[in-house]
Parts: C-alpha cells; sequence; structure tokens
C-alpha cells in the first residue's frame, strides 16, 4: 500500500521541526533520533554530523533542560509526529 499524502486529515504543517518538551533527563539525541525515525526521514545534520535534533541545555549547569526539536525531511513527517 503506497503513502499518499492527500489522504492525511491535517493541512501541511509550515515548518519541518517539531519541539519537544517533557524529555527524561537521560534522553540522548541518538535516542530521540531513534524514536522519531520511526515516524520520518530525520534530516542529517552535515555541521555537527549526525542526525538534526537539537536538545537544549542550561548555559549555567550545562544540564539538559527537558525539551529540544527535531527536524524531517519533509513536513508530512513533521505533522505525523505531532498527531
Amino acid at each position: 500500500m503506497a503513502f499518499n499524502p492527500a489522504t492525511l486529515s491535517f493541512d501541511v504543517p509550515d515548518t519541518d521541526t517539531v519541539y519537544v518538551s517533557g524529555l527524561p533527563p537521560d534522553i540522548t539525541e541518538a535516542a530521540l533520533a531513534a524514536h522519531f525515525g520511526t515516524i520520518g526521514v530525520i534530516k542529517d545534520d552535515r555541521k555537527r554530523g549526525g542526525k538534526k535534533v537539537w536538545l537544549y541545555r542550561d548555559k549555567a549547569t550545562g544540564g539538559l533542560k527537558g525539551d529540544g526539536t527535531v527536524s524531517f525531511e519533509d513536513p508530512y513527517s513533521a505533522g505525523v509526529a505531532v498527531e
């Protein structure tokens, strides 16, 4: 069965990036990429290597803040991730 974007029940998102919050303090970028990679293809991060997944850190402590972003190759995957 082929994927048909016309069957999606939402409008095409304006962005291919999804903001994620409520993450556990021991999450890694690789684990987040593995989870969201089951939904769609995540962009490659050519500057840092790996996938385009970002975890926000506290500037003072360097500890994770519990939120981040995941950038997909296409906005349809981002929309599915939100759904």
